[in-house]
Order: structure tokens, then sequence, then C-alpha cells
């Protein structure tokens, strides 16, 4: 009796367990191999140059970062994408360009995801907060 109590707490135990975690689903393509982008600049000079963003080929980006060249790896991680391995020329800025490029190089930090809202790409920070917006490069 006693073999049977404890094979059954070991059965109700085990039944008990969380079930497995579901598959982390791909990543959506957006499309972005071959595709060029403008930042949204907000509260900046209207002669303010704003920072580009360009999808080249095997996972690389780079553009005009308000005052600077940059370039980075685009990595595809879990549900989402990061830029990894960001460099800058270092060209000395002063101004809007300064501010505008330290607030760009922080959203490509930060960026743990994008969207497509209509024609423009959206980076997205943690919890999903947009970032930065850009529309598509002329």
């Amino acid at each position: 009796m006693r073999k049977a109590g404890v094979a059954l707490l070991a059965w109700v135990g085990a039944s008990a367990a969380p079930p497995p975690p579901p598959p982390v689903p791909p990543v959506p393509d957006l499309g972005l191999q071959g595709t060029s982008w403008v930042m949204t600049l907000e509260g900046a000079a209207d002669n303010a140059q704003p920072p580009t963003l360009e999808f080249g080929a095997e996972g690389r980006a780079g553009g005009f970062s308000g005052c600077n060249q940059w370039f980075a790896q685009v990595e595809r991680v879990d549900v989402g994408l990061r830029f990894a391995a960001v460099g800058m020329t270092r060209r000395a800025c002063e101004g809007d360009a300064s501010r505008i490029e330290h607030d760009f190089a922080a959203s490509l930090t930060d960026t743990r995801a994008a969207r497509r809202e209509g024609d423009d790409l959206v980076l997205l920070g943690a919890n999903a907060q947009p970032i930065a917006r850009f529309t598509p490069a002329n």
C-alpha cells in the first residue's frame, strides 16, 4: 500500500510539471536587404542632415550618422534584430549634428526589433517601444 501511495505521488508530481515553452517564432523577414532609409528628425534645425540606414548584403548595415559614417553587423536574435559591432568615423561634430549623432547611436545600441508601419521602418527598443522612425530614401 505504501509503494502504491509513493507511486501515485510521483505520478501526480510528474503530471503537474509545467508544459515546455512554445518554440520561438522566426524573425519576420522585413525585406530589408538592399534598402535605404532616412531617419525622421524631431526638433532639429531645418538644415540638419538626418542619419541614414542602409541594409547591405551578408547582414551588414551602414550609412550617415548625422555627422560621421557608420557601419554595423545586423544580427537576427530570438524574435528581433540588433546592431552589433557598431563603428563610426571620428570627425568632430558640434551643435545639432553632435546631438543627432548621439541620439542615433543610442537608437542603434538600444534596438531590439523592427517593424514596418506603412512605408516607414520603425526601430523598437525594450518592451517594443518605438525609438526611431525612418522613411524610404529616394
